[in-house]
């Protein structure tokens, strides 16, 4: 069959449409068919289910930081998805690549990555959200395993974002755990993501490249989120649930992050 998936990636290509229950029946069937014999790909798909069922339950909290315009453009990038669908398979394909993340979960995300293109009134609660949206998007879907050293990690950022940043070190005495530093999807890759583990639970630490101009303590889509700016950059840690003594890890970043 033409469809046929033969490799993860071509896979990985169309796992959000196939989520969100967008794609065509024979995509689905090539998709459900390589699943069938491949494990990774199968957890995979659930754990994209687990974060879009994040993303839809707080969809109205997503909308409301959306201002008009954007709204707008999320519509009618999603309208290009029928397009998509009706295009033969060589061009759906191409389309597929461009198109995937904007499908209809990720257009409520993308409304609240928006925030910096558009501005809201609560630039605020609107960076909470976004944060929050790419603190589950990492850890429940991408995953990150590996223990990384800082200071590799912090050289690696400098050599291929341009900017530098210093990143706190695994530190026993917190429980806390540096797993990776990647880009932050939800704020157009311009911020780092610095992916912890917190007493075995998963923990992020964000740097933009800006001052928002504003501290504050958010509760966002069942996340807390600890914002703060200093040295002309934003920072934030944002956790699950609301841990009520959540202030000491935050002062050890505070003390070492840079």
């Amino acid at each position: 069959m033409a469809d046929d998936i033969k490799t993860c990636r071509e896979l990985e290509e169309q796992l959000t449409p196939y989520v969100d229950g967008e794609a065509p029946p024979a995509a689905r069937r090539a998709i459900e068919a390589h699943m069938a014999t491949c494990p990774p790909c199968l957890d995979r798909a659930g754990d994209e289910r687990s974060a879009r069922a994040a993303v839809v339950e707080h969809r109205a909290e997503l909308r409301a930081a959306a201002p008009p315009a954007l709204r707008a453009r999320c519509l009618a990038l999603q309208s290009s998805l029928v397009t998509t669908a009706a295009a033969p398979a060589s061009r759906r394909a191409t389309l597929l690549r461009r198109w995937a993340p904007l499908s209809v979960a990720a257009t409520l995300v993308l409304a609240v990555a928006g925030v910096f293109v558009f501005g809201l009134n609560d630039r605020v609660e609107a960076l909470a959200a976004s944060l929050a949206v790419d603190h589950v998007k990492c850890f429940k879907v991408e995953g990150a395993v590996a223990h990384a050293d800082a200071e590799v990690a912090a050289r690696g950022w400098q050599q291929d974002q341009g900017w530098p940043i210093v990143v706190p070190r695994s530190e026993p005495a917190q429980q806390l755990t540096l797993l990776d530093v990647r880009r932050c999807f939800t704020t157009d890759g311009r911020s780092a993501h610095l992916m912890y583990t917190w007493r075995g639970a998963p923990l992020s630490v964000y740097v933009l490249p800006e001052d928002i101009g504003r501290d504050r303590v958010v509760d966002q889509m069942g996340h807390q989120a600890v914002i703060w700016c200093a040295n002309r950059r934003t920072y934030a840690v944002v956790a699950d649930g609301h841990p009520q003594d959540l202030s000491r890890v935050v002062d050890y970043i505070k003390a070492h992050a840079r």
